[in-house]
C-alpha cells in the first residue's frame, strides 16, 4: 500500500492536472492570453480540427489564440467533463468530454451546444512545478456548422 505521502501527492498532482484543464476553457473564452500561453510547454502541438495540421510550439499556438474569438466579442464557454487522467511521474495523459456552449439568433441568444467531443491531452510536470499540455487533440464529434478560423463563432 502506497503510503499517505505517496497518495497525497497522487492528488495534487491530478488536481494541479485539473486546474490545467479548466484554465484552457477560462483564458480562451475570456482573451486572457497571458493566462493561456502558461497552459503550454514551448513545444506543444494543439490539433484543433478547424486549423489544418494543428498547432506546434508556443509562436504558433499563440496565433491560433488571436484569431479565435473571445469575450465581449464573442461570448461562448469551453465546458469540461468527466475528465479521467493518468498519472506516469512527470507526464501524465488525460481524456475528458468537452462541449461548447454559444449564443445563437436562432433561439433568441440562448445557450446552445455549437460543438461536443473529447479531449486528449498529454501534459508534463515543468520545471517550476506547473502541470502544462504538451499535447491536445480535440476530436470533434459534432457541430452546429463548421467556420473558418477567425470568423464569428469559431
Amino acid at each position: 500500500m502506497a503510503s499517505i505521502e505517496e497518495r497525497m501527492k497522487v492528488l495534487e498532482d491530478k488536481r494541479a492536472i485539473l486546474r490545467t484543464l479548466h484554465d484552457y476553457g477560462h483564458t480562451l473564452d475570456y482573451g486572457d492570453e497571458a493566462g493561456f500561453m502558461d497552459c503550454w510547454t514551448e513545444d506543444a502541438f494543439l490539433g484543433w480540427s478547424i486549423i489544418p495540421n494543428g498547432l506546434k510550439g508556443h509562436a504558433r499556438i499563440r496565433e491560433g489564440f488571436h484569431v479565435h474569438t473571445h469575450a465581449p466579442e464573442a461570448w461562448h464557454k469551453h465546458m469540461l467533463a468527466e475528465p479521467r487522467i493518468t498519472l506516469s511521474g512527470d507526464t501524465a495523459s488525460a481524456h475528458s468530454y468537452f462541449w461548447r456552449l454559444d449564443p445563437y439568433k436562432s433561439s433568441g441568444g440562448a445557450p446552445e451546444i455549437y460543438a461536443f467531443g473529447r479531449y486528449i491531452d498529454k501534459f508534463m510536470r515543468c520545471k517550476d512545478g506547473r502541470w502544462r499540455f504538451s499535447e491536445r487533440l480535440v476530436e470533434k464529434e459534432a457541430a452546429r456548422e463548421e467556420k473558418p478560423i477567425g470568423a464569428k463563432g469559431a
